[in-house]
């Protein structure tokens, strides 16, 4: 991801201990894949509801680097 990051991405960075790209990459890569809709679900849980983000913004901040890779 070339952009900037926003600062949902920098605290969910800080909360996971890990980049958030990596953390969706992580799940999406994973057997079976993730669905969007989970790891946004589980995003809030594994961050005590302090990233709270929809599955369409997940898709749209990482969706274009999934189909690159």
């Amino acid at each position: 991801m070339s952009e900037s990051l926003s600062p949902t991405q920098v605290l969910a960075g800080l909360l996971l201990k890990q980049s958030l790209a990596d953390y969706v990459a992580e799940k999406r890569n994973a057997v079976p894949r993730w669905p969007w809709r989970l790891i946004a679900t589980q995003l809030a849980a594994d961050t005590d509801g302090q990233v709270d983000v929809t599955h369409e913004t997940l898709r749209q901040w990482y969706g274009s680097a999934e189909v690159a890779a």
